[in-house]
């Protein structure tokens, strides 16, 4: 049994893995959006050249968003010990939607409709009643 302190820490970890997650597809949008200025569009040409692909994938902006993908994924590791599989992927990713949502909004000025603001909002209740046995 999980207790009161423990649902806390869990929860406070998973909004942080979220919110790295999210930070990490900000900066995959910046640096997808610097390599199409670039070159142009991305082809199945461009993908398997392995020449290209060691450039971009070590060229600092893509670098950065990988890392922090990957910390978020490797982060979510600690509540999947304490909450089934279904309850923590589902977390995180409505949780990382939302903060992708608000810093995109924030950092880039990307406008949503409001169905998507009520979609990522029955998502937080679809979050609350999954988790309800946490």
């Amino acid at each position: 049994m999980v207790s009161g302190m423990d649902k806390w820490v869990i929860w406070v970890l998973i909004v942080l893995v979220s919110l790295v997650g999210a930070s990490a597809n900000i900066l995959w949008k910046v640096a997808s959006d610097r390599i199409r200025q670039r070159i142009g569009d991305i082809s199945w040409e461009k993908l398997l050249d392995i020449r290209w692909d060691l450039q971009t994938v070590f060229s600092p902006l893509v670098f950065a968003s990988l890392f922090l993908m990957f910390v978020s994924r490797f982060g979510s590791i600690v509540p999947t010990t304490y909450m089934g599989i279904t309850q923590l992927i589902t977390a995180i990713t409505i949780l990382s939607l939302i903060f992708t949502a608000l810093l995109d909004m924030a950092f880039l000025k990307t406008k949503y409709p409001i169905d998507v603001w009520i979609g990522m909002a029955l998502g937080l209740a679809a979050v609350y009643f999954i988790n309800r046995g946490l």
